[in-house]
């Protein structure tokens, strides 16, 4: 998409097909890295962690201290998750909602009742007004799916007690960032008759990684509480090096257990 919107690299489904191949080709020749590329397939699975030692051990509690994080929602009126119908945009927005202690899910399957439900019960025992920020393809089918989960969500919490529906903001792609960032677009598919659509289509990966973080950041500020926000950071900073302080103490009064 990006080479579409950048490139007008044709937009069909056999010049895909044709750029997967030559990706392959260039990754098994050398002339683009292996890890260059993330493939959301992959899935692995790694035995519990182990040490080689004290020192290791003590090394690992160190860098935990030093990690240390507290909850960056706390003081916040509202509870802010993001919701990302793509699953491989999901990294993208990770690394601008996580500062903020944002958690990010992917919505595409969210056309399945249990993980609705499921959505529901986390609001429910969160007991206080959340919003819901998401990205998504601007298409027949992402505009079915977002009004899907604003209608079936908020039913789900009402229904099982909860006191306050959730909010559905669409961050992006809107009408007006594919216009103001020039993105290109395409007839819907012929198959998706979802409601009536008039206009183009565009996908949320047309948008450039820079532009689509700067609508999240902004997405983000527009309704955080940046004071209280602020008030988290400190605490943890010094939480933080109270930890550190008094690991530093327990490992010099312990020969034996020194990294």
């Amino acid at each position: 998409y990006r080479l579409v919107g950048k490139h007008e690299y044709e937009k069909t489904e056999k010049a895909g097909d044709r750029l997967q191949e030559m990706l392959n080709r260039a990754r098994r020749g050398g002339f683009i890295p292996f890890e260059a590329i993330r493939d959301d397939g992959v899935r692995e699975s790694w035995p519990p962690g182990v040490f080689d030692g004290l020192s290791v051990f003590w090394e690992a509690v160190r860098s935990t201290a030093q990690n240390k994080r507290l909850d960056r929602q706390t003081g916040q009126p509202t509870f802010f998750e993001f919701w990302v119908e793509a699953a491989g945009m999901v990294p993208q927005i990770e690394r601008a909602a996580h500062r903020y202690g944002i958690p990010v899910f992917s919505s595409g399957g969210f056309d399945s009742t249990t993980a609705k439900w499921e959505a529901s019960q986390r609001i429910v025992k969160r007991g206080r007004p959340t919003v819901v920020l998401h990205v998504g393809d601007m298409d027949p089918s992402g505009r079915a799916l977002f009004d899907n989960l604003a209608d079936d969500v908020p039913q789900f919490v009402e229904d099982y007690g909860g006191l306050c529906a959730p909010q559905f903001v669409r961050v992006a792609v809107t009408r007006e960032q594919a216009a103001r960032y020039g993105l290109p677009d395409k007839p819907p598919k012929k198959t998706d008759k979802r409601g009536d659509w008039e206009g183009g289509t565009v996908q949320a990966e047309a948008l450039a990684p820079p532009d689509l973080a700067a609508e999240v950041e902004d997405a983000i500020r527009s309704r955080f509480d940046l004071g209280a926000y602020n008030e988290v950071l400190e605490r943890e900073t010094i939480e933080r090096e109270d930890l550190l302080a008094s690991l530093g103490a327990m490992l010099a009064s312990k020969p034996d257990a020194s990294v």
